[in-house]
This record gives C-alpha cells, structure tokens and sequence, in this order.
C-alpha cells in the first residue's frame, strides 16, 4: 500500500558521503513535487566521527521531520549501533553487505547492499558509494531517477567521466534493491499549484536579508552561521551591497555598528561564542541607539560546547547577556519559511526602533532544508529610519519625543553631525552623568519598544484558543508542536499552542489571555535549565511544566504528544 509519507535515515562515517546521499534526495524529491523536511548531525571534526542525515517527503505539506524511521540506511557498522533503535515497526534496513552485521532477527526485513563493491567495480573506488545508497533507496521507494540523473549530469559537466561513473553507481544501486522495488512506495504529489522552493534556514535568512535591503554584511565563520556569510559572499554584491570576512565577531559587530551609524541597513551572524564576544558592543548599540541585526544560530554548550548539535540554550544571553541595561529586540523564527520572514521584521524592527535586534535560530533550524511555498516579495515591506533631514534645523540626536524615537544623522547630510557615544549623554549626544538624564534617557531607550509590546509584534499560534493543555514554546520546536497537537487533537483533547516570535519585549498580556482558562502549561525546549519555563514564571507568574532536554537533538511530533497526554500521576 502506498504510503502519504516515509522518514529516511541515512548514517555512517563523516566522509562516506551520508549528507551528499541526503542532499541529493532532498533536492530530487523537491524537483519530483513532495513536500521534505530534514534533519542532520555530524561530528565537529573536519573528517572522520559519526553522521546522520534525515530526510521525510511525501504529498502533504511536513512539518517536522519525523520520529520512527521508515528505511535505515547503514554506510557501516557504528550506523546500525547507533540508530537501530530508531526504527518503526516495519521499518526496512538497507546495510552495506561488507562492512555491517546485523542480528538475525532484524534480517527479515533487512537487504544487504554491495555499496563499496560495487562503487569500486564502477569506479575503481568507493568515492560513488553513496550513490550505490541512494540508488537502494530509490528502488525501495519506487522513486523515479529522473531528477536524480539531472542533478548528477548538471553537477559533474565539467568533468569527463565522472557523472557516467555516479549514474551507473546509482543504477547499480537501483537494481540491487529490486526485490524490494516499491515495498515503501509513496504517493505521487498533485499537480503542483503554488510556486515552491526548497531552502535551508540560514538560506532563508540571508534571502531575507537581502529582501529587507541589506546593504552590509561583516561576519566571522563559526559553525553553524558560516554559510549566511558563504551564501552573502557569493549574492550580495550582485545587489550592490558588500560583504566582508573580519578577524574575529568582535571586529564584526565594531563594523556593522560602524556602516549603520553611515546609513546602511547592516547585519552580521554568529553562534554562541560569537555573541558572547559582541556582548559589549550589543550594549552600545542600543545606548547609541544605532540599528543592526545580530542573527545567533545557537549550538550546544556552554563554551565551545557542541559545535554541529542543536540547542536553545541562549535565550537568557540573548534577552539579557550584557552589564547595566539597553534595549534590544530577540525575534525566534518558528519554520525555515518563518526565517525569511522574521529577518525581514528584524531589519524594519532594528530601522524604525533604532535597535540591535537578534534573530534566534538554532543547528536544526539553521540546517534544516525544507520544501516551502515561494516568499511573495511583493508583500516585502522596507521601513526606514528617522533621519534628521526630516526636521528642520539642527536635530538633537536624543531628542526626547513622545515615542522615544529621535531623529538620526547620517554623516555628510545636512544636520548628519553627532557623536554617537555609549557613555551616558544629553539629547545633543554630549557626556551627562546626572540622575535626571540617566532616568529620561533609559525612559526613552526603553519606551521606543512599546509598540511590539502592545500589539506590533506577530506571534504564532495553533489549535485551540482557550485550550484545557496550553503548550508555549519558541523557535524550531514549533513544527513537531503542531503535529503533536494534530495528534492530541485527534482524541478530544482540548490543547492549543502559542509560540511568541518576538520574546523580547515578552508578550506578557498575550500569554495570560491565552493560559487563562488552561489547566496546564506545558514548555518544550531544547535546553537544561528550562530558560523559557523560568522567563513565564517570572515575567507572567503562571505555573508551568518545564519539558527541557539537551540531548542535542530537535521534539518529534511523538514526543510533544506524551506530553500533551501525560498524567498527573504519571509525571
């Protein structure tokens, strides 16, 4: 029986090819018409550690990428080690025949595959293995080659040789799974009516940026930011803008703070460590009040930590991180679709406000490539800020006007002069240090953000209204919330989520209308601590069930459902 869905795992050695593998059915599967998601880990390690990358597709537009894995895909021995368990009911293992061994009760539904012979025998090395892979795969699925054999021909043009070589390994492939041909077939897509692009996180976010008028990019790799500065590197120039690679995230920031106090819309992107660094500089920006958005793809830590996993452990840094206090926005998108989104709110939030605001991301998100419905630019709102040709006369930099906002210079136009000082100052930028001024400035700092307190900021939200079981949570969690409430849902159950996009300022008032009458607030959140569970204590002295884990790896849909249903008793 054909299936809506099937969840792949490919695992093995980080340089046996597992991520190409998942890359090229992602993309395959986006040109054939379904719906992906994925979901990847590798070791931090340049070469050599474990990796897995997953990918779900089918007809229906997916949210999450899936818990109990339709077909297993062994590179080696250490891949069935670790993800045997992983498989459903009647899930189907594909496992190279000369390096795996499984138990004799798995075999049953298991087809040893030839990948390193056969890639040899092809090749004359196992450099097509993966290929061998994805053509198991293909024959399990009964997935047609077509856009596989496109994508393979485009790539290797260049070399002769080599796209015959990766063809025959993924035919070679496709014939040694033939006695399983379509034991998982899925069913084929529509006709497709909406234009769709398939994009990962970070990709979105830089589209985004560029869509909001980016005119300025500076930043400094680090894991898993580094390719919003590849991909900016590579497409904004063509834009007009500029993008460079500075010495260290401190250096970056310093210049992105440098091209907005000039007039340009300017961002850079980092990870954890990275904002750590920019901590003091976060804090002038907003004294100074000049725009910048910050984009934080969060990683496991503390320190170092673990560079390639997946973690919501900087909420608390990105709300708070800093001494004395300045404003700043923190924005978390809730899919890959929402990133460019959200980065365009980032930019219009930093322009209008005359705010650093980060955009918080994370490794699954960051990295997650998902099918979604083509960002309509022409709904691409671009707010500007207020400038100081705007008034008349010479303008008072920190001028305290009835909103908070004041009108900005821009060096070389008429009235653009003024110091931009992070010591404390008067409305004309000179030093002050009196109490009276100290108050007045930190009122109008602080009063800017009003409006995304009260009303300006959108939020997310899912199933029910008023629900018995409310579920909060933030950012890349949002996706297996909503399949979990679908679930819930399904049963009778009384449950709704509300995701704040824009946690800084909090939407207090918003989560006590829509916990007022819920018997229980669950929080899932990828971190140990429960940040956002202690954010709602205090900020709305509600009671919560705090669902934190670090285990590196994102909730399935399964796993926001056991909480959704879950006991007193039991917990």
């Amino acid at each position: 029986m054909a299936r809506k869905s099937v969840v792949i795992r490919l695992a093995g050695e980080s340089g046996e090819g597992v991520i190409s593998s998942g890359d090229i059915l992602t993309q395959a599967a986006a040109r054939g018409g379904y719906w992906t998601q994925t979901f990847r880990t590798y070791p931090a390690e340049i070469r050599g550690g474990p990796c897995m990358y997953q990918v779900r597709m089918g007809q229906d537009r997916i949210y999450s990428h899936g818990r109990e894995v339709d077909l297993l895909v062994c590179f080696n021995q250490e891949a069935w080690d670790l993800h045997y368990d992983a498989l459903g009911p009647d899930g189907v293992i594909l496992y190279d025949v000369t390096s795996v061994e499984i138990p004799e009760e798995y075999k049953v539904r298991a087809r040893p595959v030839r990948m390193e012979k056969l890639a040899k025998e092809i090749g004359g090395s196992s450099r097509a293995k993966n290929m061998v892979a994805v053509g198991a795969v293909c024959g399990v699925i009964a997935f047609d080659t077509t856009p596989i054999e496109e994508l393979v021909t485009a790539r290797y043009a260049h070399k002769a040789g080599v796209a015959d070589a990766n063809l025959a390994a993924l035919q070679a492939g496709k014939d040694e799974a033939a006695d399983l041909a379509g034991v998982m077939e899925i069913i084929h897509p529509t006709e497709i009516e909406e234009d769709r692009v398939l994009m990962s996180g970070n990709q979105a976010i830089a589209l985004g940026a560029v869509a909001a008028g980016l005119n300025y990019f500076a930043g400094y790799p680090i894991t898993p930011a580094s390719d919003i500065l590849e991909w900016l590197s590579a497409k904004l120039p063509a834009t007009g803008g500029i993008t460079i690679q500075c010495e260290d995230e401190i250096a970056s920031l310093a210049s992105v703070i440098g091209a907005s106090y000039a007039g340009a819309k300017a961002a850079t992107a980092t990870s954890g460590p990275g904002l750590s660094l920019m901590t003091e500089l976060l804090g002038y920006a907003g004294t100074a009040e000049i725009p910048c958005v910050i984009i934080d793809a969060q990683r496991g830590g503390p320190s170092t930590g673990l560079p390639t996993k997946t973690e919501q452990s900087d909420l608390q840094h990105a709300l708070y991180g800093g001494h004395g206090e300045a404003p700043r926005v923190v924005i978390a998108p809730t899919s890959v679709e929402d990133c460019f989104w959200a980065t365009v709110d980032a930019f219009n939030y930093a322009e209008r406000f005359q705010v650093p605001v980060i955009v918080l991301t994370d490794q699954g998100l960051a990295t997650r490539m998902a099918v979604i419905t083509a960002p309509d630019l022409s709904q691409v709102e671009q707010w500007s800020r207020t400038t100081a040709n705007d008034v008349e006369g010479r303008a008072k930099r920190y001028e305290l006007t009835e909103d908070g906002i004041s009108p900005m210079g821009l060096p070389g136009e008429p009235n653009g002069q003024y110091v931009a000082t992070g010591i404390e100052h008067d409305e004309w930028g000179h030093p002050a240090y009196t109490p009276e001024i100290h108050i007045a400035m930190q009122q109008k700092r602080w009063k800017k953000l009003d409006p995304l307190s009260n009303g300006a900021a959108r939020h997310e939200s899912y199933g029910d209204a008023e629900p018995d079981i409310a579920v909060i949570g933030f950012g890349s969690t949002f996706g297996a919330v909503r399949e979990g409430i679908d679930m819930a849902r399904a049963e009778g159950i009384s449950v709704g989520a509300f995701y704040p996009r824009v946690l800084g300022p909090f939407p207090v008032d918003r989560v006590r209308e829509f916990t007022a009458k819920a018997s229980r607030v669950v929080v899932p959140e990828i971190n140990f601590t429960g940040q956002l569970a202690r954010l709602l204590r205090g900020e709305v002295g509600i009671t919560v069930d705090s669902r934190a884990k670090c285990d590196g790896l994102p909730f399935t849909a399964e796993d926001i459902y056991e909480m959704i249903t879950v006991t007193e008793a039991a917990r």
